[in-house]
């Protein structure tokens, strides 16, 4: 895997692109091909929630061997002083509850579950192993490609999960917002931990909600998350792309995942 790490390094937007698509790849082999369909009575999200546990255990398994968990913000808790910096984003995720939640107890045990699953495994590949393989690109553009291949990856949807177009464009554009405000939040606290509730957490009440929030207030997310990102950026992005800084191997004989900071030129 050292070549594919060295090409990364070299071409991060290539790099970051050809990550995407083979997370992608890899979830629908496993969605459309390899697993039986599995929906229990006592556990209906059982097969969505195995996709996403084994697609999360690649991407640790690609950071473990390139050295990156920790500068990715994947095995560390990061600066747990500014986790609070994600608490607006979690009150924009509980203000989907106003209309409660549909669905039995089983339902939305089940539902809970398998989106934390999904906020596990979406963080980890994009604000981990994408977002840390667009670090040369400046806090900025990094975060600005994270949200469009965050937000891009969501045709999915469309092309292989039958949701109606207008519908998956609107994911699209919402996960883009989305995914941007937590890029920042990762350069600022270090950590895409927090950040893994808040996205559980937002599908998860967006999913189970009885009724579809007003437009208004979409366009009012949206805004927010524009704002949120850019000022997150300002405020923390140098010191996070400093604190993301690629490592490097010390020696011939050092286990993957050792890791020593690059004090030279690249």
């Amino acid at each position: 895997m050292q070549p594919w790490k060295d090409h990364v390094i070299r071409h991060p937007l290539w790099g970051a692109v050809e990550l995407t698509f083979a997370w992608h790849t890899v979830l629908l082999l496993f969605a459309k091909v390899i697993l039986p369909p599995l929906a229990p009575s006592w556990y209906p999200d059982l097969g969505a929630t195995l996709v996403n546990v084994i697609c999360a255990a690649g991407v640790w398994l690609v950071l473990w061997r390139w050295g990156w968990l920790r500068v990715s913000g994947v095995a560390t808790p990061g600066r747990p002083r500014r986790w609070w910096l994600a608490a607006p984003m979690l009150l924009v995720a509980c203000s989907y509850t106003v209309a409660g939640l549909d669905g039995s107890a089983t339902v939305v045990v089940s539902g809970l579950v398998s989106l934390l699953w999904v906020g596990v495994n979406e963080e980890m590949y994009s604000r981990g192993l994408v977002q840390q393989a667009l670090g040369p690109l400046g806090p900025m553009r990094a975060a600005i490609a994270v949200a469009v291949l965050f937000g891009a990856g969501h045709i999915q949807n469309y092309l292989f999960f039958g949701d109606p177009l207008d519908d998956t464009l609107w994911q699209m554009l919402s996960a883009g917002f989305f995914g941007f405000t937590c890029a920042a939040l990762r350069y600022a606290i270090g950590s895409i931990w927090p950040m893994v509730a808040v996205h559980g957490l937002d599908d998860f009440f967006q999913i189970r909600s009885p009724g579809s929030a007003p437009d208004w207030w979409q366009v009012s997310v949206y805004a927010f998350h524009l704002a949120y990102g850019l000022w997150l950026l300002r405020r923390y992005g140098a010191e996070g792309v400093h604190s993301s800084a690629e490592t490097v191997r010390v020696g011939p004989d050092e286990t993957p995942g050792t890791e020593a900071r690059r004090t030279g030129p690249r």
